[in-house]
């Protein structure tokens, strides 16, 4: 028989075994997220850039109008729904249209009322095999969460008749200046505006009438931006309940694919507010030619258009 010594030995061994492995289960340090994302994140949302917008000075913005060659040569421009039509010297806010992205310009007088400076990123979802309903919404990695809580409902108006554009998903994010939301888009709305019949919405079937390839600009490729603490919490953590993927993560600063387009976002404790600093673009042909429109620098060389936004921020 074992002694009462040795019983008591073995006992105090198990206990220290089991604590060790407990504490080894929920350690932290130890957990390959990598393989829990592959494992878990097949079934969230697929998310995919958009479109991003930017409020700009009176002088950027007045520069941008009355920049007629810039305007033949780069982008297909336009005052947006529903006719697409030119601008003009009336005009508030324009669109350039690539081949299946957009870049949103306001000027500082615009219908919405956003302040100079203030910007945007839009998102498209879809859920494997769910078409489009009022009830949907987004599948994330987390249950139970305040991001991604908010929706609103977008409609159109043709021919007198109001066609749900889409229904969009935010985070609460009040004083913000960098706003991010996730969308899922109606294929019934392309029905209605261009009175063809389209079994799904996308990017490209939205663009297509309004894309001209004969442009410089075929879209966007990379954007860099520069967040408050609160702003690059939220962002960081609404791309990671989506399941998009980490490319990069390097002194505070993260870069992450959203579909076909990356995003890198920095922290910053010391700027008033969050803000996009840089877009790179992807060209139809090569160019290399270099366009001040007031605070604004576009550098082209080769295929790839780089816009330099910061002395934007610097002066407002």
């Amino acid at each position: 028989m074992m002694s009462h010594r040795l019983i008591c030995l073995l006992v105090l061994l198990f206990v220290i075994g089991c604590k060790d492995r407990t504490r080894n289960e929920y350690d932290d340090t130890v957990i390959d997220r990598e393989k829990i994302d592959k494992v878990f994140g097949h079934d969230v949302s697929q998310v995919l850039f958009d479109h991003l917008y930017v409020v700009l000075d009176s002088i950027s913005y007045a520069r941008l109008k009355k920049d007629e060659s810039w305007k033949k040569t780069y982008a297909a421009i336009d005052k947006g729904l529903p006719n697409f039509e030119s601008i003009d010297s009336a005009t508030t806010s324009c669109y350039l249209r690539g081949h299946e992205h957009s870049i949103e310009l306001l000027g500082p007088n615009n219908e919405y009322g956003e302040p100079v400076g203030k910007s945007g990123i839009g998102f498209s979802l879809r859920n494997q095999g769910e078409h489009f309903h009022l009830g949907l919404v987004p599948k994330l990695k987390q249950a139970k969460t305040s991001y991604l809580s908010i929706s609103d409902t977008v409609e159109g108006t043709f021919s007198k008749k109001s066609t749900t554009w889409f229904k969009a998903f935010y985070s609460p994010s009040s004083g913000t200046a960098l706003h991010t939301w996730y969308a899922f888009y109606n294929p019934a709305f392309l029905d209605s505006l261009y009175q063809t019949q389209h079994q799904e919405y996308s990017r490209k079937a939205f663009l297509n009438k309004s894309n001209d390839t004969k442009h410089l600009f075929e879209g966007i490729n990379s954007i860099d931006m520069t967040c408050t603490l609160q702003d690059y919490q939220r962002i960081v953590h609404e791309m990671r309940l989506l399941g998009c993927k980490l490319i990069e993560n390097k002194e505070n600063v993260l870069t992450i694919a959203s579909g076909d387009v990356f995003i890198t976002i920095s922290s910053c404790n010391t700027i008033e507010y969050s803000r996009i600093n840089n877009i790179k673009c992807e060209l139809n042909a090569l160019d290399s030619s270099m366009t001040k429109l007031g605070n604004i620098t576009i550098t082209n060389s080769g295929r790839e258009s780089i816009w330099n936004l910061k002395k934007l921020h610097k002066n407002n």
